[in-house]
């Protein structure tokens, strides 16, 4: 079996700039770090069913969870990796591979027809939510929180959606002409 191989300086680069976190992670640790990817998820789930889109509370937490356990289980690996100088794993590409993966949950939520096309924000929204649930599994929690909140306004803010469907253009046009 062979195991992707990399250089000992890519690991120990991320390490000191605290992308991956060398330390073995207790299990309240990875419990914590699960269900905080999880709540996130919810919740972008849930805007996403107040929406009535089709991708909802359970799908969004299953996509935000999984992809922090993914990343927990690189980290984990890469964690044991460094105890033997036999193995040596690049941890970008757990995260690669998590991109690509939910890049398919993404675009079967895509819907074309003639003329419109459909469920491209719900894709981006699964999208967020792996990279949500990433950061969770890698112990950045602020970017897990910042992304959260830019993406929860974005999609929840009714001025947001004004100004994308172009009712606030609408509106300055006809103020204007008074």
């Amino acid at each position: 079996m062979q195991l992707i191989m990399s250089s000992p300086a890519v690991i120990d680069t991320l390490a000191q700039q605290s992308i991956i976190d060398p330390i073995h992670l207790n299990k309240y640790s990875i419990l914590f770090r699960l269900c905080v990817a999880a709540l996130l998820g919810g919740l972008m789930g849930w805007e996403r069913g107040r929406a009535d889109k089709p991708v909802g509370i359970r799908t969004m937490l299953l996509i935000s969870a999984g992809a922090a356990a993914f990343a927990l289980l690189g980290e984990q690996i890469i964690d044991a990796s460094r105890r033997t100088d036999i193995i040596r794993v690049d941890p970008t590409r757990v995260l690669s591979y998590i991109i690509s993966g939910v890049g398919f949950l993404g675009a079967g939520a895509i819907l074309h027809s003639k003329r419109t096309v459909k469920g491209i924000t719900t894709a981006a929204s699964i999208w967020v939510a792996a990279a949500v649930g990433a950061a969770c599994g890698v112990g950045q929690f602020m970017i897990a929180f910042l992304l959260f909140a830019i993406s929860f306004i974005t999609l929840w803010s009714p001025w947001v959606r004004d100004l994308a469907s172009g009712k606030i253009d609408e509106e300055l046009r006809q103020n204007s002409d008074e």
